[in-house]
């Protein structure tokens, strides 16, 4: 295991070194105990890190451990990478946010036509959550992956309703984003995303030179039963399309090292990219730090707590990302951090967040894919011994509302 959790730094951006040791710690009990196989946390506070983690097995079967030059499966923190993009262009007046969908893509018919960019961003597009027919060849393809949608009416009116979208809705969104510049998703991400915030480790689909340090995605060794059996079928799933030759989906096969996702969420923290040079308006990362969603439910999760004695709550959505939200919830991101706090998890595995009232952000990239709703308590457990290390009173608004 390496872990630097520097004392002096760490009291001087208000933390106690001994509770940061806390997650540490907890990394080993979960590994001790199969867990997942293995993990790196980055959490930082006015862009200086506190704890860099790397711990346990990139490919267990191998004997590799974690490294910092480990290149993880970020499954749906893709969609974070492609949400970026998008709102990079709406700010170059390319698009607006209130754009249909159909303006460029005239196959999804009538019955599609009210669907617009922001019902994507935040999940009430009324685009299919599954798509259980489609074989991997098809979602690997961009193009024929959004053509599964054309001319179906979708799942509700758009705007009435949140439902996860898995895979399908990014799809029809990247078909949108090349249409509207003329140019190809994965050059687009290069240009606008990848490029200007320095994430030289970071690729959708296949990349040659990050291959040999790609993790495999695999069940967590703790799974049995039918537990095991449903993310063995869903990893298999994965395999089968996220490393294909030309393989580009947008919600779900990015790859990435750990720093590069902390690079990203310094650049959603501050505005800016490489050398200080802005990459999003202090405006628009307020209105994606919203609660878009208000008080509508997530559908998806009904399915992820199916029989653990969970009840629904609200999916306080951001817009292109997840959100903390006002209420005490079921997410990934803990109960302490401020309800402006957004981000991305991904399937069992990953996650980062950016909390704007306390100036922080947390990335946790994992392998051993465990079951969701295991993986949504770890990482909010993770999230609420990252934040309750912070023991500096000053920042926090103790006695009136965090969000104004």
């Amino acid at each position: 295991m390496t872990i630097t959790a520097e004392k002096i730094n760490s009291e001087k951006l208000g933390f106690s070194a001994n509770r940061l040791a806390r997650i540490g710690e907890r990394v080993q009990h979960d590994l001790d105990a199969e867990r997942y196989c293995g993990i790196s946390i980055i959490v930082a506070r006015h862009g200086e890190v506190v704890v860099d983690l790397a711990n346990g097995w990139a490919d267990r079967e191998r004997g590799v451990p974690v490294g910092r030059d480990t290149v993880f499966s970020l499954m749906s923190v893709s969609k974070a990478i492609t949400a970026m993009l998008t709102l990079r262009l709406v700010e170059d007046g390319h698009f607006r946010l209130t754009t249909p969908l159909s303006s460029w893509i005239p196959e999804l018919g009538e019955a599609q036509a009210e669907i617009n960019v922001y019902h994507v961003l935040t999940q009430t597009s009324g685009l299919p959550m599954y798509t259980p027919d489609v074989g991997p060849d098809v979602v690997a393809n961009l193009e024929r992956y959004a053509a599964t949608t054309f001319g179906h009416a979708p799942e509700f009116r758009p705007g009435e309703r949140v439902a996860y979208s898995a895979r399908v809705a990014h799809s029809v969104l990247g078909l949108f984003l090349q249409r509207v510049m003329d140019t190809p998703f994965t050059e687009l991400i290069q240009r606008w995303v990848l490029e200007p915030i320095g994430m030289r480790e970071t690729t959708f689909g296949p990349r040659e030179d990050l291959l040999p340090r790609i993790a495999p995605v695999v069940p967590a060794p703790y799974l049995e039963g039918s537990a095991r059996a449903e993310v063995e079928a869903n990893t298999s799933m994965i395999n089968d399309f996220f490393l294909r030759p030309g393989a580009v989906a947008p919600a779900s096969n990015a790859f990435a090292t750990a720093s590069d996702m902390h690079r990203f969420a310094e650049a959603f923290r501050t505005g800016r990219g490489v050398n200080g040079e802005p990459v999003l308006s202090p405006a628009m990362i307020d209105l994606v730090a919203r609660n878009h969603t208000g008080e509508m439910p997530n559908d998806v999760i009904d399915d992820i707590f199916a029989g653990k004695n969970r009840v629904q709550y609200p999916a306080y959505l951001a817009m292109g990302f997840f959100g903390r939200g006002p209420g005490i919830t079921h997410g990934t991101f803990g109960h302490l951090t401020s309800q402006r706090t957004f981000g991305m998890s991904g399937r069992g595995s990953t996650m980062f967040w950016i909390d704007p009232l306390l100036d922080m952000t947390m990335t946790v990239l994992s392998t051993g894919l465990m079951d969701e709703a295991d993986n949504f308590d770890r990482l909010s457990a993770l999230s609420d011994l990252a934040v309750s290390s912070l023991v500096d009173r000053r920042p926090f608004d103790l006695f009136g509302p965090q969000d104004g």
